[in-house]
């Protein structure tokens, strides 16, 4: 989240120093170099945002495809595990049966945990196809 924010910041700070190139300059060339320089330093901020968090979903998917291959049975499955002895929690704590409180924490950890095994479930699934393609040879066009 605090990612975000600091991306909605950089933009709204370009987005003023756009509005104020037009009160600061006034030949029209100037102002379309500022603009395009502006820009393109919102262009390069992007994208250098978006190859950290590709960097960061690559370190992330290696992390999961090494637990996956382990050789102890609890390093391949301690993820499931944990999550459903979450899910389990949460439904005794609506049918009455427990007597802790299930926390915004408790509640917010279940949802990470059940959305990272469905995208890395999802990833290992499409993996192969996606490495196939890539690695795929095209035939010239004649």
């Amino acid at each position: 989240m605090s990612k975000l924010l600091n991306i909605t910041a950089v933009g709204e700070i370009l987005d003023r120093m756009l509005g104020k190139v037009d009160q600061l300059v006034t030949s029209d060339e100037e102002r379309l170099t500022l603009r395009n320089e502006i820009e393109r330093v919102r262009i390069d901020f992007a994208k250098q945002i978006l190859d950290a968090e590709m960097e960061v979903m690559r370190k992330r998917t290696e992390l999961i495809a090494a637990e996956a291959k382990g050789e102890s049975w609890i390093q391949r499955n301690w993820r499931p595990v944990t999550a459903l002895t979450f899910l389990v929690l949460i439904v005794l704590h609506h049918l009455g049966a427990l007597s802790i409180a299930i926390t915004d924490q408790m509640w917010d950890l279940l949802q990470i945990m059940i959305g990272g095994y469905v995208v890395s479930r999802g990833i290992e699934k499409a993996a192969p196809a996606i490495a196939e393609a890539a690695t795929r040879s095209t035939p010239p066009n004649t």
